[in-house]
């Protein structure tokens, strides 16, 4: 189950940084995958079915290659 507050968390990060409330369509994406990087240089609003998208065409072993990398920098993965 995904911790709500870190959720509030970068979508309040987001907010801040366009200048502007997110509508309930828009979700925050982690470029870098590491959900605790709240810079705006890493988060990329997109509407769910952008972000939808880009997830089912992401190549498998990409997120492989992220979840790697991750774990040799001792981050959590989620």
């Amino acid at each position: 189950m995904r911790d709500r507050h870190s959720d509030t968390v970068h979508r309040r990060a987001a907010a801040h940084a366009l200048g502007r409330p997110l509508t309930p369509d828009e979700l925050v994406h982690h470029v870098n995958e590491d959900k605790a990087d709240q810079t705006p240089a890493n988060l990329d609003v997109k509407s769910r079915s952008v972000h939808t998208t880009e997830h089912n065409r992401a190549r498998p072993l990409s997120k492989l290659r992220a979840a790697l990398r991750m774990v040799r920098e001792k981050k959590r993965l989620y």
